[in-house]
């Protein structure tokens, strides 16, 4: 993979400077500081649409601020420059440390993306190909093996593939236990955003790989909070107050302004993250505790059950959907 024609020596520079600078300013009503910091892993699947990148962006603030640790970002995608775009967003933030995994052993690669070359391209990075990313299953173990147990929140944004050879994965010189008993025993919950409650057909569970989506359900035992199509789809952010809020310089611009110049797009992905902030019980309710049935096409239908640990999110009737896409575009800019 080509990168930009740079000089090899200023970009050293601006990565070292970019880097060395991790402060930001939040207004003391949008963040709750009082909650303890939160281990999380994102698996997300940056390419197609850029809600991805406004999430990202939600969850290196939050790491900034010291409200959750970043530990890892595992990017479940075919695109090749997509880890690399991941690479360049945490370079610009300060936080080059945190590693990046990909979703190795695809049969193509393939740029489809209106944004992720772009940002490789004109943004410094730590990676200067997806190559040289390490791979998703050997990160997520790396990650989990690392920490306490019952310690960590993974936040899924994307396809399940990764995940699911996670939990398949078997004992190794990482670990001596195997993917399914790794995450049972470091997982505290699953956030996905994934299908349509209470029932429906969404892509990041129908397509490209929906036999993940079904071995993780099927597999998975502890709780997990479902942020459904139907939820995020009535918050429309990166509009022109984002625009209003970033730098044009800033990675995350340039990533909205090649997708859609701040035309607004729902927030699918940016609700999955708003649950790890103190601001989640305002906005948003619960179903009642079941289990979401997939179909090996990907569809699915919830089903209530109390001896389940499943749940999926609800804006609460009483709550303004200005307000959510307000805070949502606050977070994402850090102002």
């Amino acid at each position: 993979m080509k990168k930009s024609k740079e000089k090899p020596l200023f970009k050293l520079v601006l990565v070292l400077i970019l880097s060395a600078s991790c402060s930001l300013t939040f207004s003391s009503d949008l963040i709750q500081t009082d909650l303890p910091p939160q281990r999380v892993i994102l698996d997300t699947d940056i390419d197609s649409d850029v809600d991805d990148t406004g999430a990202l962006a939600m969850l290196l603030n939050l790491h900034k601020k010291g409200i959750i640790e970043l530990l890892g970002i595992i990017t479940t995608s075919d695109d090749p420059y997509a880890p690399v775009c991941v690479s360049a967003i945490t370079t610009y933030y300060g936080c080059s440390e945190i590693p990046v995994g990909f979703l190795m052993g695809q049969h193509t690669l393939t740029n489809h993306s209106r944004y992720t070359k772009f940002i490789a391209d004109e943004f410094p990075s730590k990676l200067s190909s997806w190559s040289m990313a390490e791979v998703s299953t050997t990160l997520y173990r790396k990650l989990l093996a690392q920490i306490p147990d019952e310690s960590v929140i993974i936040i899924t944004i994307g396809h399940l593939s990764s995940l699911m050879r996670l939990l398949q994965s078997p004992s190794d010189k990482i670990s001596r236990i195997d993917g399914m008993e790794l995450a049972a025993k470091k997982v505290t919950k699953w956030i996905c955003m994934g299908g349509e409650y209470p029932k429906g057909k969404e892509a990041n569970f129908g397509r490209p790989d929906p036999g993940s989506t079904v071995y993780c359900l099927n597999h998975w035992d502890k709780e997990i909070i479902f942020c459904g199509w139907e939820a995020g789809s009535k918050v429309i952010t990166g509009g022109s107050n984002l625009k209003s809020l970033l730098k044009t310089g800033h990675p995350v611009y340039r990533a909205y302004e090649l997708y859609n110049n701040f035309e607004g797009r729902s927030s699918w992905d940016q609700i999955a993250v708003l649950q790890l902030t103190g601001m989640a019980d305002k906005y948003f309710s619960f179903s009642r505790n079941g289990r979401c049935e997939v179909k090996p096409d990907g569809s699915n239908k919830w089903r209530d059950d109390p001896s389940c640990k499943q749940k999926y999110v609800r804006i609460r009737p009483s709550v303004k959907i200005k307000d959510i896409e307000y805070y949502i575009d606050n977070l994402i800019s850090g102002a």
